[in-house]
């Protein structure tokens, strides 16, 4: 564990930042930009977050990979009920949830964990818990394990880009029943790659009762360590603008793999990649298009770039219907918010020990 995540001030710092405390779009920066009055741009950011085109800035909290290296999608068999949207919800290794229809399955779930021994005891504390059913009235679950050591692109991001060909080709870009202009997309598109965003040092100062000198220090710090990334605007649904599809596949890659890679990591309908070694499969993608025809069409492409050499495909398409509403940055705090607690117990030991 990094030495930083051992101090405070340093957690206090990230439980804020992490969760957007003190992270604002610059208006006045922005303004500049784009040669527009203030209230003008004003009122365009918020038509994106009223929308919910984009969530309210944040820093991600990147070493959550660090923290929870394992990587594990499931497939389960779980009731649509209040206490099971709520567990979905509230638990701390559940980055994302999808209602889906996959043989006898209906839930995929996308989590992250410490290793398969902490995945083992977490699965048998649910069950005991009585936070999902027990095993003999529901199918047991399916789990593919994945190392996230082995991304091998990753890019929240990168879905603008084909947002924008398609604005630029002329077509009409409405988002949740907004119609996007020009400037409304140029705002848009500043904000998902991280610019025109800035760091209320003062407020922060102030509500952790530091100088405003020691907070700019602190983040620094943690950027550097690449504990965090620069802040930015996120799409509300892992990785995928509204109104678009996430497919979820598995693709055996026969031979030209390098260069296979290579137009991944250039392609933005490809936010997300690692290698893998699951059977005959060696890349899990997760990727997002504007339809289904789309996907097809893309991997028409491909077949076509790189003739015999993608193999079996096995694939989810899932619409954001089909998505459970969970807090992008849960389990991120949690982790933020577990070390606080670890800390202080280990405090108030040092504090015992020394009045003995």
């Amino acid at each position: 564990m990094s030495e930083l995540l051992k101090d405070r001030l340093n957690l206090d710092i990230l439980e804020n930042i992490c969760s957007g405390a003190g992270v604002e779009v610059n208006i006045s920066a922005l303004s500049k930009t784009f040669k527009k009055h203030r209230n003008t741009i004003q009122n365009q950011v918020r038509a994106l977050f009223e929308y919910r085109i984009i969530n309210t800035p944040i820093y991600p909290f990147i070493w959550l990979y660090q923290e929870y290296p394992l990587l594990v999608i499931v497939r389960a068999d779980l009731p649509r009920t209040e206490e099971i949207d709520r567990f979905l919800r509230e638990d701390q290794h559940i980055f994302g949830a999808f209602y889906v229809r996959d043989e006898e399955y209906n839930t995929l779930l996308i989590e992250y964990h410490s290793n398969l021994h902490s995945y083992g005891e977490w699965k048998k504390k649910i069950v005991e818990e009585h936070k999902i059913p027990p095993r003999e009235i529901r199918y047991p679950a399916h789990a593919l394990f994945f190392s996230n050591k082995h991304i091998i692109k990753y890019q929240p991001h990168s879905p603008i880009f084909t947002m924008e060909e398609k604005y630029k080709s002329g077509k009409e870009l409405e988002i949740n029943g907004y119609k996007m202009n020009k400037l409304c997309f140029q705002i848009l598109k500043t904000l998902v790659l991280g610019n025109g965003i800035r760091t209320n040092e003062n407020l922060l100062a102030q509500n952790l009762n530091v100088h405003r000198k020691t907070i700019e220090r602190r983040i620094s710090n943690l950027l550097r360590e690449n504990i965090i990334s620069g802040p930015a605007c996120r799409f509300p649904k892992f990785f995928v603008p509204p109104n678009q599809i996430l497919v979820y596949c598995l693709v055996e890659i026969k031979k030209s793999k390098d260069k296979i890679i290579k137009a991944i990591k250039l392609d933005p309908c490809i936010p997300l990649a690692l290698e893998t070694s699951m059977g005959r499969y060696n890349l899990l993608l997760f990727k997002v298009f504007f339809s289904v025809e789309d996907h097809f069409k893309w991997e028409e492409r491909y077949d076509n770039r790189f003739p015999d050499s993608i193999g079996a495909m096995k694939k989810i398409v899932l619409s954001p219907q089909m998505t459970a509403s969970i807090d992008q940055q849960k389990v991120s705090l949690n982790i933020i918010r577990q070390k606080k607690k670890w800390l202080h117990g280990r405090e108030l030991i040092e504090t015992v020990k020394r009045s003995g």
